[in-house]
């Protein structure tokens, strides 16, 4: 009984010092001008569920999610792709606003969202990986892209994770090569926060949370320590605390909650960066490969991977445009949503041709009308 009573020692020392206060108060949605302006969208916005089956790639019947709109079908369709820790519905702002426009499709990764949730056990030491998520995505658009038609482009957003399995579908070349079908329709990419896998990517709050077993989760959660917790960081995650809205706490409570979509987030964290240097070499060596034209979008207060690494990236890739929002941090998308969804309709149009190669969008940290308007962009050297 000697690790139990520590256990409980450490559990009431935790309950004194955090567990007693309430978490702060935050605004819905509704209530924060720039997200109800998009959010009042969403009336118009019908979002179906499709599940489409992996065994074919899993040898196991695993069925991943993707939330598309019923709207008429457009010219183009943009793949949403999310990253650790998170869901479709990260996506929800963007999907609201751009989807008049656009057929829009946003993945719940598998073990995320209404995707299948397999244990970490049960799908082997790299079924998490950038490369496995990746393949799973691509092999569930060849089977969406069948119901629309032929002509239809794609755009592919990633957001941290979510950009890096993006980068692998062209650097892995056997990956490159088997579905050569699905990205030889991808004319455009957006890459939102994605970490250079050759920096030190690993964070001290990633091992805190891949510490963080089921007891402690339930004493957390029991207690109110973890909504205390989730809803500290999330206002410390916007540049602008007025941003900090209850649904975007409350979803990530909802996935730390929940064994199965924590302990597939924590496999993802574990298994994001190759432990060897020459792996990540090969990697990004590949980058050379991604023939698409890319936006970089990143958050100049990112508190997660510093803007350093998006210029890095810029000039590793071929044919890439990186727009730092200066008021912005980690969570990009849903933060500043209607930049974000500014700078996506202006990639994916020809003006993105002879637009400055990197652009620092100068947005007010207090704006409480659409960020998009008041934005300046300064060409930078």
């Amino acid at each position: 009984m000697l690790v139990g009573g520590a256990l409980l020692a450490i559990c009431f020392s935790l309950f004194l010092l955090t567990g007693c206060q309430s978490a702060p108060t935050l605004p819905t949605e509704d209530r924060v001008a720039d997200f109800a302006a998009i959010k009042s969208k969403a009336a118009s916005v019908e979002m179906l569920t499709n599940r489409v089956s992996l065994e074919a790639t899993r040898n196991h019947p695993f069925e991943i999610a993707l939330h598309e709109n019923a709207s008429t079908p457009h010219d183009r369709a943009i793949v949403f792709i999310h990253g650790v820790f998170s869901d479709s519905r990260m996506w929800r702002y963007l999907c609201w606003d751009l989807a008049p426009d656009y057929n829009v499709i946003a993945f719940d990764l598998l073990g995320c969202g209404e995707s299948d949730r397999p244990d970490p056990d049960d799908v082997g030491p790299t079924g998490y990986s950038p490369a496995a998520l990746g393949r799973d995505c691509l092999y569930a658009l060849r089977q969406r892209l069948a119901h629309l038609p032929h002509n239809t482009h794609l755009t592919l957003v990633g957001h941290s994770l979510g950009a890096m399995t993006i980068l692998n579908m062209w650097a892995d070349s056997a990956t490159r090569a088997e579905y050569a079908d699905v990205l030889d329709r991808v004319d455009s990419i957006v890459l939102l926060s994605a970490p250079d896998i050759t920096s030190n990517c690993r964070r001290k709050v990633f091992e805190e949370i891949d510490k963080m077993d089921d007891v402690r989760m339930a004493f957390a959660d029991v207690f109110g320590i973890l909504k205390r917790r989730v809803t500290l960081a999330t206002i410390d995650g916007v540049a602008d605390p007025n941003l900090a809205t209850r649904e975007e706490a409350q979803r990530v409570i909802d996935i730390l909650r929940q064994r199965s979509t924590r302990r597939a987030g924590q496999a993802m964290l574990r298994q994001a960066i190759p432990r060897s240097n020459e792996i990540k070499e090969q990697i990004v060596s590949g980058y050379a490969n991604v023939k698409p034209p890319c936006l970089i979008i990143w958050g100049a207060q990112d508190d997660v991977f510093p803007t350093e690494m998006g210029y890095k990236l810029a000039d590793r890739l071929p044919d890439a445009q990186l727009r730092i929002i200066n008021s912005a941090m980690h969570g990009i998308a849903t933060e500043r949503p209607a930049v974000c969804a500014n700078l996506l309709r202006d990639f994916v149009s020809a003006k993105h041709a002879s637009a400055p190669r990197i652009i620092i969008l100068d947005v007010h940290p207090s704006a409480q009308h659409d960020p998009a308007v008041s934005a300046i962009a300064s060409p930078t050297k």
